[in-house]
Formats: C-alpha cells, sequence, structure tokens
C-alpha cells in the first residue's frame, strides 16, 4: 500500500538607537546572501512510526537579495540539486521524502510600497500584487550584531498570528529585506518566526552596482490577490484531506513523503 502526504509550509516613527557610523559600511546598493532554516516536524502513524526519528528534522536554503535605493528583488540561490531526498526502512515499511524548493521570487518597489510575488504551489505558478501600507513593526529597544553591523528588533503579528522578530541595521539605509520582512528604516539582517521554527539570517554583505534590469519584476504566473491565493491553498489542502484545510507559515518548501508497505 502507497499513501502520499503533500506538506506545505511552507515574514511611521522610530527612534533609532545604536546605529553604526562607519562610512565604510554604509552600502546602498548590493547583494545579501541569506541561509534559512525551517524546523520539521514529522508525525507518522502505525508501522511508520518509529521511522519519523531517522528523518531529518530541519532544512536550510540559501536565498538572494539584490537592491539599490529604489528596489529588490528576493531569489532563490541555485543549487545543483533542486531536491533534497531521504530514505528510512524498518521490517517491510519504508519512507521516502523529498523536499522541493519552488520558485518564489519577491519584487518590492519602496517608492511606490508595491511587491510582486511569484509563488509556486502544486507545479503552478501564481503573480502576487500587494501593497506595503503602513508599518506596524513595534521596537523593543533591544540590539544585537549582525555581520559587524549593530542591528534594532522590531516585532509583529503574521496575519496567521505566527510572532516575527527581525533585526534590522539603520547603518545600511534600505527598507528591504528577505521576501516580506521589510519596511523598517534600515536593511533586514535577521528574521525568527514562531520562535525557532523558520531562521532567516544574512551570510553575506556585498556592495555591487545594481541597475533596473537586474530588478527584473517577476512576470510568470497567473495573476491574483493574497485573499485569492490563500483560498487556493486551502482548498486543495481540504482536497488532500489536511485537517481544517489550512497551512500555517509562508516558506512555500514542498515536502513529499511516501510511505510504502
Amino acid at each position: 500500500m502507497k499513501s502520499i502526504i503533500l506538506i506545505s509550509t511552507g515574514l511611521l516613527a522610530f527612534t533609532l538607537l545604536g546605529a553604526q557610523s562607519d562610512p565604510a559600511k554604509t552600502i546602498k546598493s548590493g547583494k545579501v546572501v541569506y541561509e534559512e532554516t525551517m524546523k520539521i516536524e514529522i508525525h507518522l502513524e502505525g508501522d511508520a512510526a518509529a521511522l519519523a526519528a531517522s528523518l531529518p528534522k530541519e532544512r536550510k536554503s540559501k536565498k538572494s537579495l539584490i537592491f539599490n535605493e529604489g528596489a529588490s528583488l528576493y531569489t532563490n540561490v541555485k543549487q545543483e540539486e533542486a531536491t533534497a531526498e531521504q530514505v528510512a526502512g524498518e521490517g517491510n515499511t519504508m519512507v521516502m521524502m523529498k523536499m522541493m524548493e519552488p520558485d518564489n521570487k519577491m519584487y518590492t518597489d519602496f517608492a511606490a510600497k508595491k511587491q510582486i510575488e511569484q509563488r509556486e504551489f502544486m507545479t503552478r505558478m501564481f503573480l502576487i500584487e500587494k501593497e506595503l501600507g503602513v508599518s506596524d513593526w513595534k521596537l523593543t529597544g533591544n540590539t544585537k550584531d549582525v555581520l559587524g553591523y549593530s542591528c534594532q528588533e522590531a516585532t509583529r503579528l503574521s496575519k496567521d498570528s505566527t510572532a516575527i522578530v527581525a533585526w534590522f541595521a539603520p547603518a545600511l539605509p534600505i527598507p528591504a529585506g528577505p521576501g516580506e520582512y521589510l519596511n523598517l528604516p534600515g536593511m533586514v539582517l535577521a528574521v525568527d518566526l514562531d520562535n525557532g521554527k523558520r531562521t532567516i539570517v544574512a551570510q553575506s554583505i556585498e556592495p555591487a552596482v545594481v541597475d533596473n534590469k537586474m530588478l527584473a519584476k517577476p512576470k510568470e504566473g497567473k495573476k491574483t490577490t493574497e485573499a485569492e491565493f490563500k483560498k487556493i491553498v486551502e482548498d486543495k489542502m481540504k482536497e488532500m484531506g489536511v485537517q481544517n484545510g489550512s497551512v500555517k507559515g509562508t516558506a512555500g518548501v514542498q515536502m513529499m513523503i511516501r510511505i510504502d508497505k
């Protein structure tokens, strides 16, 4: 007997404290490479339950953000292997898990305060346009160092009530960041979602000339709204038997688990 489970997991006035003063560190155009780590919780039943411990507990991937003072583009870093595969077996039961990185992109226009997101779901591509709106981040006054930059902590809740913590560098005066985690008075260099279940941390920052041709707006996919896309996902999850038809989180990584007996 074979069963397949698909899980999508798959985010003012400010007082700036402790800003960097070293002009050599001020970059207004360039590239940031982030490492994203997503914790994986797998619950299997029956004969396959004992195999859950041998499957991976987290997923790591690289993301790239290119930016200038007008816009930014957040994409996957191309890797040799598009999927990661893990196999575990015990007795007559075999579990195979594949993790696939969808071709998601996020373009942000700072002046217009708009974003265009290219989102892949179940081999279908969608284009989601949205307004940045008024920032709802709250500063805590906490600071920490990321890549030599003094960063300030900001927090907010996502639409699905996920706790989000971001660390931004006032010395990098671009309101950019990884994906939807931006719109702060400085580059976001680290993000923590849901108390560490997903983290995004800058690994390097390089100054470079980034012209508008390099910041190409995503064009592939069916145009839709956030609400319409959410309904498409929820309906598909219900069709596949996922409880409540809901998916929490915005990582977008798709995992397929196949159980052979």
